[in-house]
C-alpha cells in the first residue's frame, strides 16, 4: 500500500542497521507490502540464517494525526508487557533505536513469523475453521485486557493527558481527532458527532479499570499458520495504536466491516466465556457504536496520506459508516424515550 507516511530505506541503510545490531549482513531483503503506515522489511541474517523483520517509523515532520505522533515506542512497550503478563503469541523484539540518529525515524527489529495474514486465507476457510480462529482471537484479546494501565488514554508521559476516568479520556481523544480533521479540511458532520458524544457520555462511566486495548486486531494483523490439522493463530501484530481504555473498544477495530460485534457469534461467545461475563448488553452495544464512530472518524480523517483514488474510496466508505453509526445511536436514543 502506498502511503506518504512510509519511510522507505535504502539497501545501504538496511545493511548498516543489521551490521550495527547483529554484526552480520542481511540477505534476501524484501519490502512487505501489506502495511499502510510504516515501511516494513523482511530479511535473513547471514550469521544464523534466521529471518527477521525491520520496521521503520515515520520521518519526523510528516503530516500525521495527533495520536500517531511518535507511536512506535508504544508497540515495543506493548510486546514487552504482553510477553511478561500473557500467553498471547507476539513477535520478540530483537533490537530497537528511538534516537533517530541512525536513520530519520524510529525503528526496531523483531522475529519473523512463518504464517500469513488471516486476510490472505479467510475466504478459503470453512465456517468451522473461521469459528475456531475467532474463538482463539477472542481468548487472546481477553488476555490482553487483563493488562492494566496506570491511567486512561493513549500512552503518554504528558500528565495532562493521563486521565482518571474513561469518559474524560475518550472524549478528549475524540475531541483531538475532530480538531485534526478540521486541520486537514475533512468534511464531516461535526455537530452531529459532538451531539452523539454528549448524549451518550453516561455510557462511558461503566469501565472502571484502564486495560490494554490494541485497537488494531483486524484480519491483516492476525497471522495464522497451517499446522496440518487446520489453521491456528501464530501471532498478533501492530500494537502501536494501543491505549488504556474499555476492553469493548477492541471489538470495532477487530471487525472493521461488521457494524455490530453481535453478528460475530463465535467470537463474542468465546469472549464472554473467557471474561466470565453473562451477556453483551444493549448498553454495551451502544458503547460499541461510539467506538466504531471513533474508528470510522479516524479512517475518514487519515486519507490525506494516501493516493487520490484509494483515499477517495476510503473516505467515502468511512463517511457512510459514520452516518450509519449516528443513525444507530439516534435510534437507540429514541427507543428509550
Amino acid at each position: 500500500m502506498k502511503s506518504k507516511t512510509k519511510n522507505r530505506l535504502t539497501e545501504s541503510e538496511i545493511h548498516a542497521l543489521v551490521k550495527l545490531h547483529f554484526g552480520c549482513e542481511p540477505e534476501e531483503i524484501r519490502e512487505l507490502k501489506g502495511g499502510m503506515f510504516n515501511a516494513i522489511y523482511r530479511m535473513r541474517l547471514s550469521s544464523s540464517g534466521r529471518d527477521v523483520v525491520l520496521k521503520a517509523g515515520v520521518i519526523p515532520g510528516t503530516p500525521l494525526l495527533s495520536y500517531e505522533q511518535d507511536i512506535m515506542p508504544v508497540e515495543v512497550a506493548c510486546y514487552r508487557l504482553i510477553q511478561e503478563q500473557t500467553s498471547v503469541p507476539v513477535p520478540e523484539v530483537l533490537a530497537f533505536d528511538f534516537s533517530k540518529r541512525q536513520i530519520a525515524g524510529n525503528y526496531f527489529f523483531m522475529t519473523a513469523l512463518e504464517g500469513v495474514p488471516l486476510s490472505d486465507v479467510i475466504k478459503k476457510l470453512r465456517p468451522d475453521e473461521i469459528a475456531h480462529i475467532r474463538e482463539q482471537q477472542a481468548e487472546y484479546l481477553e488476555q490482553l485486557h487483563h493488562i492494566e494501565g496506570p491511567y486512561f488514554g493513549y500512552f503518554t508521559e504528558d500528565l495532562s493527558r493521563q486521565y482518571a476516568t474513561w469518559e474524560e479520556a475518550f472524549r478528549a481523544m475524540f475531541r483531538q481527532l475532530l480538531q485534526d480533521a478540521h486541520t486537514h479540511n475533512i468534511r464531516l458532520p461535526y455537530n452531529r458527532i459532538e451531539a452523539a458524544l454528549r448524549k451518550n457520555a453516561s455510557l462511558l462511566t461503566e469501565p472502571k479499570k484502564p486495560c490494554l486495548v490494541e485497537f488494531d486486531c483486524h484480519e491483516g494483523n492476525i497471522f495464522v499458520k497451517d499446522t496440518g490439522h487446520g489453521y491456528e493463530i501464530e501471532g498478533i501484530l501492530d500494537f502501536e495504536r494501543s491505549f488504556w481504555g474499555d476492553p469493548f473498544a477492541d471489538f470495532p477495530a477487530a471487525f472493521v466491516f461488521t457494524d455490530d460485534v453481535r453478528r460475530e457469534k463465535a467470537f463474542l461467545a468465546a469472549y464472554l466465556k473467557a471474561s466470565r461475563r453473562t451477556a453483551y448488553t444493549a448498553a454495551d452495544a451502544r458503547r460499541g457504536q461510539l467506538y466504531r464512530l471513533y474508528l470510522m472518524t479516524i479512517m475518514a480523517s487519515e486519507v490525506f496520506r494516501y493516493g487520490f483514488f484509494y483515499g477517495k474510496l476510503q473516505g467515502l466508505w468511512a463517511k457512510a459508516q459514520i452516518r450509519k453509526c449516528l443513525k444507530t445511536l439516534s435510534q437507540a436514543d429514541h427507543s428509550e424515550d
